[in-house]
């Protein structure tokens, strides 16, 4: 069945006044006044709705069901992510929610080659929110993780606190991510962990220190070197996969 979103504010008793983005979709694929699609509303609802035509301009439906979505991680996974260049944070937002991490935070670093400020970052951010959602659509989440604004790296460790965090790091050469999940992690009755993830050079030598000095753990991923689009989606998979998420 096909899946759309809905706003929670445009549901209105039992019918729903589809917004036009997701209108032009339905029309595109040829759905008429009728038909049952499914919507959910980004905060764990989801409808079961009858399509029945334009009022003032608006496509609108009925509710014929309403349910909760049951697809949620009992870990709240949250990925920090070093900024990364060209359409690279695109895929890393996409796929991590597709994974089921549960807030991603955009973090401009000592060694970012992209430089996120004034109109440019809140501009960014709407549209990372806006591939939040339309991932969840795809993959059938419920709830929509949320994407925070652009800030800094110690911005970031003020946001973590006493939070339990773990920060990869390619000279990390005795710690490896499973082991430390197993001896620090998996057995305790945690529900919260941040993943931190470098830009494309990495964490620098004092943001590392400043997170240990904190807290933070470090750990690797194995002796190859791993890309920053690639290396959150590996330890996020990794995570929740021996928390019991994926597989």
């Amino acid at each position: 069945m096909h899946r759309f979103f809905i706003s929670p504010e445009n549901i209105k008793e039992n019918i729903v006044y589809i917004d036009p983005e997701e209108a032009r979709h339905i029309e595109v694929l040829r759905l008429t006044a009728g038909d049952t699609v499914m919507f959910f509303d980004g905060t764990g609802r989801e409808y079961q709705v009858r399509l029945e035509g334009w009022e003032s301009g608006i496509l609108t439906g009925q509710i014929i069901h309403t349910g909760f979505g049951e697809s949620e991680p009992a870990l709240k996974l949250y990925l920090a992510q070093g900024i990364a260049k060209g359409d690279k944070m695109d895929t890393i937002i996409q796929k991590s929610v597709e994974i089921g991490v549960s807030a991603i935070y955009p973090v401009s670093c000592e060694r970012s080659v992209v430089r996120l400020s004034g109109e440019k970052a809140p501009k960014r951010v709407q549209r990372w929110q806006s591939i939040t959602r339309e991932a969840c659509k795809q993959c059938r989440r419920n709830l929509i993780p949320q994407v925070m604004p652009v800030m800094d790296f110690f911005t970031l460790l003020e946001k973590i606190g006493d939070k339990p965090a773990i920060m990869l790091y390619e000279n990390e050469d005795k710690i490896s991510l499973k082991s430390l999940l197993h001896k620090h992690f998996i057995e305790t009755d945690g529900q919260e962990l941040f993943l931190l993830i470098g830009p494309e050079g990495g964490f620098s030598p004092q943001e590392v220190e400043v997170a240990s000095q904190q807290g933070v753990y470090t750990a690797s991923l194995g002796p190859r070197i791993l890309r920053t689009e690639t290396a959150g989606l590996v330890a996020a998979s990794i995570i929740l996969y021996e928390y019991g998420e994926l597989g």
